[in-house]
């Protein structure tokens, strides 16, 4: 219909609208991005609303153009400042861009937003996993140590968080594990060793092959955490247990292999 109709009046500002919209929605983005110019440039009597900015910023993120969609995501929430869930949209293009510290903080104005009900575990994990992010980009490695350390301790402290308020699940530990090994990368002080012991007990509990890669990634590190501290045993059992689960798995037969 808004085909039919921009065949009629190719600058009508409502069925420009609708063809980005619709395009954007069938993932026919070339065709939403010729809607959207039009609509936006050479539209008689548009009257934009901040679902067209929204629209827009959608599309132009499906393609790439990072910076700009984040000033459409910036214009929707000018327009209506209730539609904070945007702001987990201008979150998500920092993160695609590798800008952490951007993407935090659009985040947090995301999540403070919310009222404290709706502050829930897996909204929060997200901020975790952003700060863990910040913490072990390539870039971080060589650079900036502080900025790196500062921010894989605020991830350790989010999913330390989440792991109280989820005590059910083990995503808290396990997250909290990573972010330890990434704060002791020459597994010498063992900072993660006590989480991923926790969440090896936790999995065993539950018995359950979906599991299993969890699991080999606790066993990896407890293995090689006893053969850098010449715990020779002990590194033997975890390896083997990998085995138990995944005889073909490379890694706990070379490390076996070398401890021979």
């Amino acid at each position: 219909v808004a085909n039919m109709g921009l065949k009629k009046n190719p600058r009508h500002a409502a069925f420009n609208r609708l063809a980005m919209y619709n395009n954007t929605d069938l993932k026919r983005f070339e065709e939403a991005l010729k809607a959207a110019d039009v609509f936006f440039n050479e539209c008689d009597k548009a009257d934009y609303s901040y679902l067209d900015y929204m629209y827009y910023g959608h599309l132009l993120e499906e393609l790439k153009k990072y910076d700009e969609a984040v000033g459409q995501y910036e214009k929707a929430v000018e327009l209506d400042p209730t539609k904070t869930d945007l702001y987990k949209n201008i979150s998500s293009v920092y993160e695609q861009k590798n800008d952490y510290k951007k993407a935090i903080g659009a985040y947090h104005k995301y999540y403070s937003s919310l009222e404290k009900e709706k502050q829930t575990p897996d909204l929060q994990f997200q901020l975790g996993r952003l700060y863990y992010g910040a913490g072990t980009q390539p870039d971080s490695l060589t650079i900036n140590v502080e900025e790196r350390k500062q921010a894989l301790m605020s991830a350790d402290s989010t999913f330390h968080a989440i792991a109280e308020a989820a005590p059910d699940s083990y995503l808290g530990n396990f997250w909290r594990a990573r972010t330890n090994s990434a704060l002791d990368p020459e597994t010498t002080q063992g900072l993660a060793k006590p989480y991923y012991e926790e969440v090896a007990a936790f999995l065993i509990d539950k018995n359950d092959p979906r599991y299993n890669s969890a699991l080999i990634e606790c066993y990896s590190y407890l293995g090689y955490y006893y053969l850098v501290a010449n715990k020779l045993p002990e590194s033997k059992e975890y390896w083997n247990k990998i085995l138990a689960i995944d005889p073909a798995n490379a890694t706990a037969k070379r490390a076996l292999d070398g401890i021979k």
